[in-house]
């Protein structure tokens, strides 16, 4: 069942709802092992910027772990364990390149 037009057919409707369900997903992992769910604010521009924050971690993340991947192929890095062990080392990278750059230290949760 959907209501989009009858132009569309079921392998493109099937089509659709896969890639509705990568972004479930991708929210999903934002929110688990990204630190999203732990903001809370009604402002939309704030929540834009949450959210693309969240999503450049990710970028950098997963990067990071096909240099590594490249690097020694035969090593396996469990997706849960490389996310975790990125967000403990990321916010001290964050604060060493602001200091570097002149900026003051990010405030950010732990």
């Amino acid at each position: 069942m959907t209501n989009l037009p009858d132009e569309f057919t079921p392998k493109q409707v099937a089509a659709l709802y896969s890639l509705r369900w990568k972004v479930e997903l991708l929210f999903r992992k934002l929110k688990s092992r990204y630190g999203l769910e732990k903001f809370k604010t009604g402002d939309e521009a704030i929540a834009e910027l949450l959210v693309t924050a969240a999503l450049l971690t990710l970028v950098v993340n997963r990067a990071l772990l096909a240099v590594f991947l490249e690097i020694d192929p035969g090593v396996e890095y469990p997706e849960e364990r490389w996310a975790k062990t990125f967000r403990s080392v990321a916010q001290p990278v964050l604060a060493d390149l602001a200091l570097a750059l002149g900026h003051p230290l990010p405030n950010l949760p732990d």
